[in-house]
């Protein structure tokens, strides 16, 4: 139904995946903890990966959900600014997570679990008013670049524009979750592409995996280096950059490269 929530964007059994997760299964499973052994079907996702998003986004960090993707964000976002804020929307969804949850703003999914993350604010959505309110304080303001749980709502080019200016101005950071509206939903491989705005971050999921439960944080080098040191591996995962789930993210983005992009609606 409806995709697999999401997931499902190349439909079931689709063969370039089953191939690639195949072949994987023969070669082999977990070997270590991420990032300690470098293996080359995470290498061959990455670059997949990257060549789809701006240049200046130029690393990824595969955990095992978008919302642990959205996690790893907010840690950055504090670690790189030394700030403590957090904004997001009205209307957004981001996970359940612990930090997903805090910067979602459905209160009857949140009720029962506060006091969540502080120092958490949030903005109308799509309302260009409150865009001043990104100030020096603020360690990133997170979006989906088309909301989902809210309805499918799709903002207008300039308020998104308009974010990135702002941040740009007071040194926040801009992350955009497209774990729900990216790879190919919307008629190009990310959403964001579409609004003439690069993000500093971008959280994915969903179908980036083919049909296999992973999460994706890409940002650039210089940003992501923050979690090497002080204090070393700051963002560990043992599953994340499974072997076998790279390979479902390989041929799910060699699926989506092989799309007609001229003819899809």
């Amino acid at each position: 139904a409806i995709s697999g929530i999401g997931v499902s964007n190349f439909g079931h059994q689709e063969p370039t995946i089953h191939d690639r997760l195949r072949k994987q299964l023969d070669a082999h499973l977990h070997t270590m903890v991420y990032g300690e052994m470098v293996q080359s079907v995470q290498q061959r996702a990455g670059a997949l990966l990257l060549d789809t998003m701006p240049s200046a986004l130029d690393c990824v960090y595969f955990v095992n959900s978008g919302a642990e993707a959205v996690d790893a964000a907010l840690k950055l976002a504090k670690r790189t600014t030394g700030r403590s804020r957090l904004l997001a929307v009205q209307g957004g969804y981001h996970g359940n997570t612990h930090g997903a949850l805090s910067v979602s703003s459905n209160e009857s999914r949140k009720s029962a679990y506060r006091p969540l993350l502080p120092d958490v604010e949030f903005l109308g959505w799509n309302d260009p008013k409150d865009v001043s309110r990104i100030d020096d304080t603020v360690a990133c303001i997170i979006v989906e670049t088309v909301q989902g749980d809210a309805g499918i709502r799709i903002p207008d080019a300039s308020w998104l524009q308009a974010l990135r200016r702002r941040c740009d101005e007071v040194g926040a950071l801009l992350v955009l979750d497209e774990i729900q509206c990216g790879m190919g939903r919307t008629g190009t491989p990310w959403a964001f592409l579409q609004f003439d705005v690069v993000p500093d971050m971008v959280c994915m999921g969903k179908a980036l995996g083919g049909g296999m439960p992973v999460g994706a944080l890409v940002a650039s080098k210089q940003a992501m280096s923050q979690f090497a040191q002080n204090p070393s591996l700051g963002h560990i995962t043992t599953f994340g950059g499974h072997p076998l789930v790279c390979a479902g993210v390989e041929g799910a983005l060699t699926c989506m490269n092989a799309l007609d992009w001229a003819v899809v609606e």
